[in-house]
């Protein structure tokens, strides 16, 4: 049934799952990490969800497209934005590993704390108290030497080319139907 199923899906489909699967799975372990780990995300991680919530949120429109209209271009759009999500999100990654080996300094707000919540009865403290958010250039973890910043950025930049890749190869082949057609 699985191989039946294969064997319909375009190239292009499958690429669309696959990024779906992987920036769900990416998505899942940020999650875990905080929730059962105990780490706590910076702002820079947060970013780096959300090009992930991205990616899965085009990814599954251009399945939708692809499945339920019977749209190639569909398709090949999905897979093309997926490209551009995946390719914002290895930058996002790359950018914050830099911060973390101090290559360059992280944006303000990453300096380590801020403000928590507000409290209107004394807002001169609740300005000044340091939340429990880190430091975008401290790593709480890593594996052969690699923050989840490294990892993510890898990650990133193997699904831009493999989207990418995708998003070419139905254009190529777009255009080869079209002027087949038009001969």
């Amino acid at each position: 049934m699985i191989k039946a199923v294969f064997h319909r899906t375009s190239f292009t489909e499958r690429t669309l799952g696959l990024a779906f699967l992987a920036s769900g799975a990416m998505l899942a372990g940020a999650h875990l990490f905080e929730k059962v780990g105990g780490f706590v995300p910076c702002i820079l991680c947060l970013n780096q969800r959300e090009a992930h919530w991205t990616a899965l949120a085009v990814a599954a429109a251009g399945l939708l497209a692809s499945r339920l209209f019977r749209s190639k271009l569909g398709a090949a759009a999905g897979v093309g934005a997926a490209a551009l999500v995946y390719a914002v999100s290895a930058g996002l990654a790359f950018y914050h590993t830099g911060v973390e080996y101090g290559y360059w300094p992280g944006p303000a707000i990453c300096a380590g704390g801020g403000v928590d919540a507000i409290d209107l009865d004394n807002l001169s403290e609740s300005l000044t108290r340091k939340s429990d958010a880190p430091s975008c250039d401290d790593v709480q973890w890593r594996f052969l030497g690699v923050s989840m910043a490294g990892y993510n950025m890898l990650a990133s930049a193997g699904l831009f080319a493999l989207t990418l890749f995708a998003a070419l190869t139905e254009t190529r082949a777009a255009k080869r139907t079209r002027n087949g057609a038009a001969a």
